[in-house]
Formats: C-alpha cells, sequence, structure tokens
C-alpha cells in the first residue's frame, strides 16, 4: 500500500507541463483527495494566477490518480482515460492566486464498462469549485486511438 501524501505523477499517465496535481492526500474505495500549489510553472497560468477554467483538467487529473490506484491494486500501469464532459460546472472565482493550495476532491458515483461518473470539488479559499465529470477509460487505449 502507499504511503500519503504520495507523488501523483507515479500514478497518472501524463507528462510536464500538462501536469495539474501534485499530490495524493486521501483516499478510499469510492473517493480520492489531491492538492495542487498554484505556481508560476504550471501550464496557462498567468501573472494573476491560474485560471479556473483549468478546474476541469485539474479535477479530471485527480480522476486518473484514482484510476490509477485502482489499477495499481492489480499491478498494472496508468492507463490513458478520457474526459467525456462535464455538469453542473461552478467556477464562483476567475483565478486561483499564485501561492494557494487546493485541495481537489472526487467521489464515484458509478463506473459501468469503463464509463465513469465522479462528484468533483475543489477547495479554495472560502469558495467550493464543482462540477460532475464523465470519463471513459477504454479497456484497450490502442483500440481507442483516432
Amino acid at each position: 500500500m502507499i504511503s500519503l501524501p504520495y507523488p501523483a505523477l507515479d500514478l497518472i499517465p501524463h507528462q510536464a507541463p500538462m501536469v495539474f496535481v501534485d499530490q495524493i492526500t486521501a483516499f478510499d474505495a469510492q473517493s480520492i483527495e489531491t492538492s495542487l500549489k498554484i505556481r508560476p510553472d504550471l501550464l496557462f497560468c498567468e501573472q494573476v494566477g491560474l485560471p479556473t477554467w483549468v478546474s476541469i483538467e485539474i479535477m479530471a487529473q485527480t480522476i486518473s490518480c484514482y484510476a490509477g490506484l485502482q489499477g495499481a491494486k492489480q499491478q498494472q500501469a496508468p492507463k490513458i482515460g478520457f474526459l467525456l464532459g462535464s455538469r453542473k460546472l461552478q467556477l464562483p472565482c476567475a483565478y486561483f492566486a499564485l501561492g494557494e493550495t487546493l485541495q481537489i476532491r472526487a467521489e464515484q458515483q458509478f463506473v459501468h464498462e469503463g464509463l465513469g461518473q465522479f462528484q468533483c470539488e475543489i477547495f479554495y479559499r472560502q469558495h467550493v469549485l464543482s462540477a460532475v465529470l464523465s470519463v471513459y477509460e477504454p479497456s484497450d487505449a490502442e483500440r481507442a486511438k483516432l
């Protein structure tokens, strides 16, 4: 089993500069919590901070960490997954300020034959940014290429 906090990059099939999760801070069978420190070297970061529209990718990468943990239990390498869409996206502010640390939570609502839906939240200062994300993890990533 892994000890927390655990580096997210070990469990997701991403490389810099497209990495928006630093570490896994908690997880169980249905949910995961991660964190991200807002830094100038993050892709899309501006002088005022990271635009909150990047929240979709932050949430998706948190789900990818969850899938990576599930695969690691079966000694599988991280797999490619696809974001199919989002619902009920709530972005109460425009930017995440430099130097702040986000806490991200994703809870599995259902998974069936590679299709999944997760309730996601990002906790930032007094704000909660939320969305429901639909994702797909094909059993064979090669056949899924377009």
